[in-house]
């Protein structure tokens, strides 16, 4: 360990240094006024900081007593105070000279803008003189302390911490002890964790089973756990063990996963398995997931096939899946295609897709064939359209195309929709002419006409599918189906699809068909489509008339 006083100045040097940093970025401490614009005192004090940030200390001395003995009452006083300081510190003055620098700074300017870097410089040079004997100081900075200001505070606490020897441990475990303040008390919890002490560890066990604050035990119990002991290990079981506190059982837990320990994979096995509690069971089971090797990995696999709750048994199907040291692949197809859960069933399809195993498709193609349920035959079609590429596209289409199963082949267009970006319009019109399901055909028009996940459609590729379907109107000999493209029609809402309904309107042979088409024209709403079926109505008054 460095000699005490090695680490306070370090710890001075590292301070200044930061104040140096925010004070580069005041604008009050370094004016960027034009000259023509700039005060007398203001360019003296710009000379005179100018000086200090070159580190000409005994200039910048010079310069800032010339200041203030000519410009006392100016905006920049208290800056200028502050850099003296500031100067006598680097320049070797004794710690009893700057620290009263800086006490008469604060008596001349409590409310500058300065003061909490004061208040902090105080503090950090007050116990560098504690640690030279000068006990006098140890008054104030508790004063100093006790003010109040959580932010000195804060900074008393991790100087403490970089001391680092019996006293200053010490005066952590009694600043806590003393403290009403949570957000003390929690940063005291973490930085007793960086003692490597028997006393420390004591006070974090303490902390962690009685602290009023959930939130700060929650604290000691990553600190506790952050030591990766043996002893740790042991304190966190005793804490579950006896703690009311759900939220903090799930801290302890994921605790011991984050200790790596492979000794805590029982503990945490039996935990999972039993599901007395299901929520903690299922944080045991994604702690597990922490801890590398075999061991944890059957653990896991264990958990998945016996556990009593299910939201255990998808959070270790999931922890199975991203494992990098388990074939995951065989057991996600066995799940997919056994299980007696269809939660587990579906996901576990799902979670095939995302392994991005090269053998993932053919797992998938099996599960399509052999699965015993529709949901899964669902899952399987979608996690298909997932994986991506020529071959999964051409699963799909032969699915839509040719099964017999109008579940199935429309879930295969609704797949090819969330997967295929270029092409659209042959491929769909290509399911449309082929298919032989009238629910697969209106689904390809749907896929067609409003691509899914796109919230604006390219224009152009709009109008080339719309008259695709103005011809396969034309082409359509079955009525149900011409009746299911002018509905496809109506769903656009845009004049394009006028000339064709209304021309369906005129000429289909099908009344069923035209009166979908008036419909259609009715749905659309436009100015144009008003005049379309102003249109009719004048034609069937003539025809009327010639009655």
């Amino acid at each position: 360990m460095f000699k005490k006083r090695t680490i306070v100045v370090m710890m001075g040097v590292l301070a200044l240094a930061a104040v140096m940093a925010s004070a580069g970025t005041r604008t009050r401490s370094c004016p960027a006024v034009p000259d023509k614009e700039q005060t007398e005192d203001t360019k003296k004090y710009q000379a005179a900081y100018s000086l200090v940030m070159e580190e000409k200390w005994e200039e910048a001395a010079k310069a800032l007593d010339a200041f203030l003995a000519a410009y006392p009452k100016s905006a920049w006083a208290d800056d200028a105070r502050f850099w003296k300081c500031y100067v006598l510190d680097r320049f070797g003055e004794s710690p009893e000279a700057v620290f009263k620098c800086y006490q008469d700074f604060l008596r001349a300017y409590p409310s500058s803008e300065w003061a909490d870097e004061v208040r902090t410089n105080m503090i950090r040079l007050g116990q560098e003189l504690v640690e030279m004997g000068k006990r006098e100081y140890e008054a104030i900075i508790k004063s100093m302390q006790k003010s109040g200001d959580e932010e000195v505070a804060l900074a008393a606490l991790y100087a403490l911490k970089d001391i680092g020897d019996e006293n200053a441990l010490q005066s952590l475990i009694d600043l806590y002890d003393q403290s009403t303040s949570s957000r003390l008390r929690a940063r005291i919890a973490e930085l007793l964790g960086d003692f490597d002490s028997a006393k420390a560890f004591k006070k974090l066990a303490e902390i962690a089973r009685k602290d009023v604050s959930l939130e700060i035990r929650r604290r000691a119990v990553n600190a506790i756990a952050e030591k990766r002991s043996p002893e740790s290990v042991r304190l966190l079981k005793e804490i579950i063990q006896n703690e009311l506190s759900l939220e903090i059982r799930r801290s302890v837990v994921q605790a011991l996963g984050e200790t790596g320990d492979p000794g805590v994979i029982p503990f945490l096995k039996q935990m999972a398995m039993a599901g007395t509690n299901p929520e903690l069971a299922q944080t045991a089971a994604y702690s597990l997931a922490e801890i590398e090797g075999g061991e944890a990995a059957a653990a896991l696999q264990q958990i998945l096939k016996e556990a009593v709750s299910l939201e255990v048994r998808r959070a270790a199907l999931h922890m199975v899946a991203e494992r990098k040291d388990i074939v995951s692949l065989p057991i996600l197809r066995n799940l997919a295609l056994n299980d007696p859960d269809s939660e587990i069933r579906r996901e576990a399809t799902h979670l095939i897709a995302e392994t991005k195993n090269p053998e993932a498709l053919n797992a998938l193609k099996e599960i399509l064939a052999m699965a015993k349920d529709e949901e899964t035959r669902r899952s399987a079609l979608f996690a298909i359209g997932e994986s991506g590429g020529p071959s999964a596209q051409e699963i799909l289409f032969s699915t839509a195309v040719l099964s017999t199963n109008e579940e199935s082949a429309r879930t295969a267009v609704m797949a090819l929709d969330e997967m295929v970006k270029a092409g659209r319009p042959a491929l769909f019109l290509d399911i449309f002419r082929k298919s032989k399901l009238l629910e697969v055909r209106r689904a390809a028009l749907s896929a067609l006409l409003e691509p899914s996940g796109e919230e604006a459609p390219d224009p152009k590729a709009r109008i080339a599918s719309v008259k695709s379907l103005g011809q396969l109107l034309k082409e359509e000999k079955d009525p149900e189906a011409r009746t299911a493209i002018v509905e496809a029609l109506s769903e656009t809402k845009n004049d394009e699809t006028v000339s064709i309904l209304l021309d369906t309107a005129k000429n289909d042979p099908e009344i069923r068909v035209r009166t979908a088409a008036v419909s259609a024209l009715g749905e659309i709403g436009t100015a144009k489509a008003r005049e379309a079926l102003m249109e009719l109505l004048k034609k069937k008054d003539a025809v009327a008339v010639d009655r």
